[in-house]
């Protein structure tokens, strides 16, 4: 079927898609990111030959020394020099040792009153901090040796909070908007030497290295790799992969930029079908009679022909950044047909395709931050759309869309709750104010079913509790605060509510009856981590229960452990997770944590994963790593970021990536 043919809008329904038998799945599958009846790999990976072939070691090479294998990029072992005093408002460029520079160092040297003292790593973490104390007027070095196999270029990708020089064999390098620097290996041995400042309330540095292209890799125990669509050039690449893909019988189904629903063969991931839900699609009849519509029409049928090129395997990197500046013009004529009624305006940090849509397993509902509401069956057969559009908040809306008592329940700004068989309007609760960028009460969690009492109950982000047959809320946390994104987790009695900058974990009780309001007991625990963060100590991401223990990740990887009966924490620990921090909605690790099997599964922004046995006291399994590089030869060109929540089904696992969806596990 061509992929313009179902462009036409379709308000009545031919057939009725509630009620299915199958279980509703959406957002971390049925909420809880929990899939006990998967066997998915402990072990996967893809590496770049140039990487793998990488060694270190902190003291300065002799002849015959070989250095440790490091196939996931991260230096574990450096020399450190600290605390250096500088003088104020001295720029971090500026040298603080005689010819800094060409620092050639070995254990144990002096410079001045200090030594060179090696310090080992478990993660990519260097914490100046814990090694020194916040000095605010210093700086610190650290210094590594790295053996290439091969030489040629690395990347080297930097997180931090104050100052950073960086150089290379005695040569300053100067990295790129501050986070990426370019790194000419020698054939042998190489030394590289950081200068970090500290900022206001941290002091460290992440240093990771990469591939630079063309690379070749070495893949394990990938089934397929397919690209998607929706690789954006902006270096901060806001909206691209947040989305996660449903699995319906031997089909996936995922969301790409701007507003496509894609679908895949689960067997061996190729492309099946495209379709859009924009505003095109869903205009009025009124609008379709404009004397503009036909330049409308006009950017969509190119939109189309190279949305089938894709589907055919054909198109071409270019016709993608051709499809973007379409987009664009299409946006442009349809707000010269509707006017503000038409302008999608600035989006969120996830773009207007990061909401994982729902299933009753018959069809997909899907839900933009445009405002726009759609249905289409499995085949990708439209059954209905709309649009209901409130004005736009601080980074976005993000709450993915949930299927409930026979409704597609959807935020922005108000909870609208649509019947899945028609797409009309069921019921509409104002939530939070429709004036200003950050009202209060707001959230970017999405949105989870609980049932009490054989009542069907909404809970949102910012603790509020929802009826659902009528939206009438029945219970309210006082606490929480604004802008609270992590989502609610449902565990049978127990409702967890994360919080973002208070660290407070809400353990709410329900009663066995259902009452108004809804009195729930609730104990809360304080988050607290000592730990370096990049800019404050967030948790995005939603907790994972399991066995009575509920396991938080926040977004510098820090991850704790928490008793819910005794609601208390039994340990943390920052975990090997190759941190890099950047904007739009890569502000740390937010995917949250997973269950599938006997395991549980933690996985970075940077292409990294943890595989660990759940219990009271942690156990590793394995590190995993899925290297890669987006927008060949672009100067946006980075490793590929991960921000999609993890699906497992059978023995795969499916992990979204911002450029390609991987299927590990067996081919």
């Amino acid at each position: 079927m061509r992929t313009t043919a179902a462009l036409g809008i379709c308000w009545s329904v031919a057939a009725v898609c509630a009620g299915a038998s199958a279980a509703t799945a959406g957002w971390r599958g049925d909420g809880t990111g929990k899939f006990p009846a998967a066997e998915p790999p402990t072990v996967w990976g893809r590496t770049s030959k140039a990487v793998k072939g990488l060694r270190w070691q902190a003291r300065k090479p002799k002849e015959g020394d070989a250095g440790t294998p490091m196939p996931d990029g991260v230096v574990r072992e450096w020399l450190v020099l600290g605390p250096v005093p500088v003088p104020e408002s001295a720029k971090v460029e500026r040298d603080a040792l005689p010819n800094e520079v060409q620092s050639a160092p070995d254990e144990g040297e002096k410079s001045g009153e200090l030594a060179w003292t090696k310090v080992s790593t478990d993660t990519a973490w260097l914490d100046f901090a814990k090694l020194f104390g916040m000095r605010p007027q210093n700086v610190a070095y650290a210094c590594a040796n790295v053996y290439s196999e091969t030489g040629g270029q690395i990347r080297l990708v930097l997180s931090y909070v104050g100052g950073a020089r960086v150089a290379v064999n005695g040569k300053e390098i100067k990295p790129w908007w501050g986070v990426r620097a370019t790194l000419d290996f020698a054939k042998g041995w190489n030394r590289i030497l950081l200068k970090i400042a500290p900022g206001e309330n941290d002091w460290f540095v992440v240093p990771l290295l990469h591939c630079w292209p063309p690379a070749e890799y070495e893949n394990t125990n990938i089934a397929w790799t397919t690209p998607l669509p929706d690789a954006k050039d902006g270096f901060y690449g806001g909206g691209m992969g947040v989305a996660s893909p449903l699995v319906i019988g031997d089909r996936l189904y995922l969301l790409s930029e701007p507003h496509d629903l894609i679908c895949l063969g689960k067997s061996d991931g190729k492309v099946l079908w495209l379709r859009r839900h924009s505003y095109f699609e869903a205009a009025t009849e009124d609008d379709r009679k404009h004397p503009a519509w036909p330049q409308a029409e006009a950017a969509v049928k190119k939109i189309g022909d190279i949305a089938d090129a894709y589907v055919a395997g054909t198109a071409r990197p270019e016709a993608l950044v051709k499809k973007a500046e379409l987009e664009k013009e299409l946006e442009k004529e349809l707000k010269a047909i509707g006017g503000e009624k038409y302008a999608r305006g600035e989006g969120s940090d996830i773009g207007f395709s990061g909401c994982t849509p729902t299933t009753d397993g018959q069809c997909i509902y899907v839900w933009s931050p445009s405002g726009v509401t759609a249905c289409y069956d499995l085949d990708g057969n439209r059954k209905w759309i709309r649009i209901d559009r409130l004005p736009a908040v601080e980074h976005g809306f993000s709450s993915s869309p949930l299927l409930v008592d026979g409704k597609v329940v959807v935020f922005m700004r108000d909870l609208l709750a649509f019947e899945a068989a028609t797409g009309k309007l069921a019921w509409q609760i104002p939530l939070v104010d429709h004036k200003g960028f950050n009202p209060g009460g707001y959230f970017h969690g999405s949105l989870v079913a609980a049932t009490v009492g054989g009542s069907k109950l909404i809970v949102l982000g910012n603790g509020t509790i929802v009826r659902a047959s009528d939206g009438k809320i029945v219970f309210t946390t006082p606490g929480i605060g604004t802008q609270t994104i992590p989502s609610p987790i449902v565990e049978g009695d127990t409702i967890l509510q994360l919080t973002s900058g208070s660290m407070q974990l809400f353990i709410h009780k329900t009663p066995e009856a259902f009452s108004e309001p809804l009195k729930c007991a609730t104990r809360i625990v304080k988050v607290e981590t000592p730990f370096p963060k990049h800019y404050m100590p967030w948790h995005i991401a939603s907790p994972v229960v399991h066995e009575g223990l509920a396991y938080l990740l926040n977004n510098s990887g820090v991850l704790t452990v928490v008793d819910v009966q005794e609601a208390k924490i039994l340990y943390q620990k920052l975990l090997d997770l190759d941190f890099f921090v950047d904007a739009g909605p890569a502000r740390g690790i937010g995917i949250s944590p997973a269950l599938a099997g006997r395991n549980l599964y933690f996985f970075g922004t940077n292409g990294a994963a943890l595989v660990l046995e759940p219990g009271r006291a942690y156990k590793q399994i394995a590190k995993n790593k899925l290297e890669n590089v987006l927008l060949l030869g672009h100067w946006a060109e980075r490793q590929e970021r991960f921000l999609a929540n993890p699906v497992f089904d059978g023995k795969r696992l499916y992990l979204r990536g911002e450029g390609n969806l991987y299927a590990t596990g067996p081919k």
